[in-house]
């Protein structure tokens, strides 16, 4: 019997236990940041006053940074490990029809079952809504930097996404969509902690950002993502466009990933004027323009945005 959306609905309330481990982690995330916090401020405090790390915002703008760089790498490690599970052959970078094929009910056996016997698929939603949880909070919580209203919008889109690919069996194109995104992340964290701290190979740590982000947001998202999520998927299933059943889907789905490719071409246009004032332009001129595109921002005691 074709599915409704109320089936989905049932689909999601049968998923939704598997996820309140999402809570713990997002506990884990904010205990470990404290921890990190603590550990690396005690060190800052061993520096010589001419190091720039005695400047009380670099030292936010680093600890920020520098938490970031453990959030990428482990949702970098726990993404390949749930993309090989939700790959095997049928949803990857060159065969992304595979993605939706069986769905909604027949791809329940990837999940904890003889194709996830590591339940790496559910580990890494909930390490993912667990870290992007923590970081909606942990402002308000005395810890880190605060994200301006784009960089929240984000995160709630990727919360959304992430609850839909996995309540509603969409885990295949959705480990895929997240594995893809975070490519270049490490880079990131990594070349503005080496600029914040104004160490050698500054340069060459945002031109390494600036090629992973360009290949994997720019080039490949559209191409693979969102050619497959606005074309193949109702190709393979036409159901995604009726709209007595799965077309809200459809559009929720789509319309949050579109958001996130307008955002990336926008912060693309910003890592474009940054790479000329990095090829071409002098030091001064490089980190005013690295601090005008930075989309985080602190407050001092004052409140005032540093």
């Amino acid at each position: 019997m074709p599915s409704t959306l109320e089936d989905l609905a049932g689909l999601a309330k049968k998923n939704s236990p598997d996820l309140l481990p999402t809570l713990a982690y997002a506990v884990l995330w904010l205990i470990v940041r404290w921890i990190f916090y603590k550990l690396l401020r005690s060190y800052f405090k061993t520096l010589p006053a001419t190091s720039v790390l005695k400047n009380v915002g670099m030292q936010e703008k680093v600890l920020e940074e520098s938490f970031a760089i453990i959030g990428a790498l482990v949702a970098t490690v726990l993404g390949f490990m749930a993309f090989r599970q939700s790959d095997r052959g049928t949803c990857g970078l060159m065969n992304t029809r595979g993605c939706f094929g069986e769905w909604p009910h027949g791809t329940d056996a990837d999940v904890g079952g003889v194709r996830d016997p590591t339940g790496a698929i559910a580990l890494y939603h909930n390490v993912e809504l667990g870290w992007y949880l923590h970081y909606l909070i942990k402002h308000h919580l005395g810890m880190g930097m605060e994200d301006n209203l784009q960089m929240h919008l984000h995160h709630f889109s990727t919360i959304t996404l992430l609850l839909i690919s996995y309540l509603l069996n969409l885990h295949r194109a959705g480990v895929l969509v997240l594995s893809l995104l975070n490519i270049s992340n490490p880079f990131l964290h990594v070349a503005k902690v080496v600029h914040y701290v104004e160490a050698k190979g500054d340069t060459l740590a945002f031109l390494a950002f600036a090629v992973a982000f360009f290949l994997s947001r720019i080039v490949a998202y559209p191409v693979v993502v969102l050619h497959a999520t606005l074309i193949e998927s109702w190709q393979v299933h036409p159901a995604y466009l009726d709209r007595a059943r799965h077309l809200p889907v459809y559009l929720l789905a789509n319309g949050l990933l579109l958001l996130l490719m307008v955002m990336q071409v926008q912060w693309m246009a910003g890592i474009v004027r940054l790479l000329l004032k990095a090829v071409g332009g002098s030091k001064a001129e490089f980190k005013k323009e690295g601090a005008s595109v930075d989309y985080a921002k602190t407050k001092t005691k004052q409140g005032k945005a540093e």
